[in-house]
């Protein structure tokens, strides 16, 4: 069998492994992702905060990103801790308001700067053996590939799933059943509407905003066990149970009800407390590491947080330098510690609902993390 050496092998082609392979271009990167090819067509997940302005400036790529297909977020409404709206100014954000993207092209722009900056992707990696050899190297082999990787860091960037980490005999906690059903709506050219609009029910909650590519985001999140689930995802039945609300109403008048998408949508956590039982020079980043729900809106930017939080450890050599690693998973524990804090609260807030299943269960710890 050949023997490739590598400097970093990293699992997962989404955001978080894409951002961290264009980081480090002075290594040798591999970079392997199960899909077959990039993925494309539109995705959920379209929200990045303005703080996200630095790490992309980090990246080289915030000169791109800002002539890319993108939308500055404008003002939220809300119907939330009351019926009453409640209007919040982007523009209050010391960070700045963020940006409403196309998720597709913001991934090919990351894809396009791993590559041009070294990384080798290979696609359709789906079965593979991994262990951690005599000499400290992490060593992975695909099945029905006649190469034996070699490098002494791997990082499981494999999203929600978190595969490699479960692999490697880490636990992994997904206690929150919630699931999104989203529809992208085709506006007509007079619909300047910039709002993102959210909306809590008994059931769950509602938001909807407009894209830069003529499309609107409609989504409801909702606990995957509801009885109205699988009728739900018929889009005439989506469409006017969103009509029910007038603020979602006012920017649907003139749209019609488009394909409806599933996707797992609540916090999954790996045990970051443990990182280092997988052994020295294994990373987690993204979704692997913490899986946000979409309420924060802060999924994307935890991805490319999280890549670069991981750039500064490989290049502490956190494979042989234990501080390099327990401040890299010390910040993952203040991260997770306080998004859970701020998330419960959060849904803690419809107090009206305060009886009702989707929003009791919600208000119960995940679970405990030791003090970062």
């Amino acid at each position: 069998m050949e023997t490739c050496c590598w400097d970093v092998i990293i699992l997962g082609a989404g955001p978080a492994g894409l951002a961290l392979a264009a980081r480090l271009a002075s290594r040798k990167v591999l970079l392997l992702e199960r899909q077959w090819s990039p993925a494309a067509g539109m995705r959920i997940g379209e929200s990045l905060p303005g703080a996200a302005r630095v790490l992309l400036q980090r990246l080289g790529l915030f000169e791109e990103f800002l002539d890319g297909d993108h939308l500055e977020r404008g003002t939220s409404i809300a119907i939330w801790d009351s019926n009453a709206p409640v209007w919040r100014d982007s523009l209050r954000d010391p960070s700045g308001p963020g940006w409403v993207i196309d998720r597709r092209q913001f991934e090919q722009m990351l894809l396009n700067a791993a590559t041009q900056r070294g990384a080798q992707i290979q696609y359709g990696c789906r079965d593979f053996q991994v262990s951690r050899g005599a000499d400290d190297r992490w060593t992975l082999a695909l099945d029905g590939d006649n190469t034996r990787h070699v490098a002494p860091v791997i990082v499981d960037a494999s999203g929600r799933s978190a595969s490699l980490a479960r692999r490697l005999g880490l636990n992994h906690i997904r206690q929150d059943a919630q699931v999104c059903l989203h529809s992208f709506l085709m506006v007509p050219a007079s619909d300047e509407d910039t709002t993102t609009r959210l909306v809590a029910d008994e059931d769950g909650w509602w938001y909807s905003v407009r894209l830069a590519n003529g499309h609107r985001v409609l989504a409801y999140h909702l606990d995957a066990k509801h009885p109205e689930r699988i009728a739900l995802q018929q889009p005439e039945a989506l469409f006017n149970r969103a009509c029910r609300y007038p603020l979602l109403a006012d920017v649907l008048a003139q749209v019609q009800p488009a394909e409806i998408h599933c996707r797992p949508a609540g916090t999954a956590l790996l045990d970051i407390a443990n990182l280092d039982k997988a052994g020295p020079g294994f990373l987690a980043i993204g979704d692997a590491a913490i899986t946000f729900d979409p309420i924060s809106s802060q999924g994307l930017f935890h991805s490319l947080a999280s890549a670069e939080s991981a750039a500064t450890a490989i290049n502490a050599g956190c494979w042989h330098n234990p501080h390099a690693a327990q401040s890299f998973q010390q910040e993952l524990l203040a991260v997770a510690s306080h998004y859970l804090a701020k998330l419960r609260l959060t849904y803690q807030g419809p107090e009206r609902f305060a009886e009702a299943p989707f929003w009791a269960d919600r208000t119960m710890p995940l679970c405990r993390l030791p003090e970062a």
